[in-house]
């Protein structure tokens, strides 16, 4: 049977990681979600908890843990301020400049460019990288992210210019379409096909 740790071992496990100098609480668990697994393994072998926390330390090489330490600090030192609920707001904000440039236009008012140019351009070369930074997390897969905001950068200006002009870019629409279907087949399709094919 599957030797687990206790509660006590793994508080062993946190205040190793404290001592560390590894304080960020997401990173804490996930590293001692880490250890704790390679503890596990050992214990299965029959070793004492002492033991198989000590070889699953030493397999934790002390760069990694500086690494580690690099990589919190540059993940605290992202400004708080730009939070999910600030980028929420400021896509409201880009959505509805450009939503009033659209209704000045149609109105055949003055000043409707400077609204359309402002929700846009806002929208595309702040706002989706912001999204970009947000997402890019530690863990997160980065290809994925990055590959996702290049589609949403594309779909944003295809849908913009369609609204601006009332006709589709079809250079836009078609890069769109395809960067569209690379990311179901690399992030979608093929790992459904590799899990189906293990089970």
């Amino acid at each position: 049977m599957k030797r687990e740790l206790t509660e006590e071992e793994y508080n062993q496990i946190i205040s190793y990681l404290q001592s560390m100098g590894i304080n960020d609480l997401r990173q804490q668990a996930e590293m001692a979600d880490h250890l704790a697994v390679i503890t596990e393994l050992h214990l299965d072998s029959g070793m004492s908890f002492e033991a198989a926390f000590k070889q699953a330390k030493k397999q934790l090489a002390p760069k990694d843990i500086a690494q580690i330490k690099h990589h919190a600090f540059s993940w605290t030192s992202y400004p708080r301020f730009l939070g999910k609920p600030f980028l929420i707001g400021l896509t409201v904000l880009c959505l509805a400049a450009f939503l009033t440039g659209l209704f000045l236009r149609y109105q055949h008012l003055p000043y409707h460019r400077i609204w359309i140019i402002l929700g846009r351009r806002t929208f595309v070369f702040v706002l989706l990288p912001l999204w970009l930074l947000h997402n890019l997390t530690e863990y997160a897969n980065k290809t994925r992210q990055v590959l996702r905001f290049i589609i949403q950068f594309s779909a944003a200006q295809t849908v913009f210019d369609f609204l601006i002009r009332r006709k589709l870019n079809w250079v836009l629409l078609v890069t769109t379409s395809v960067l569209v279907l690379v990311w179901m087949l690399v992030f979608w399709l093929l790992p459904f096909l590799k899990r189906n094919r293990q089970e």
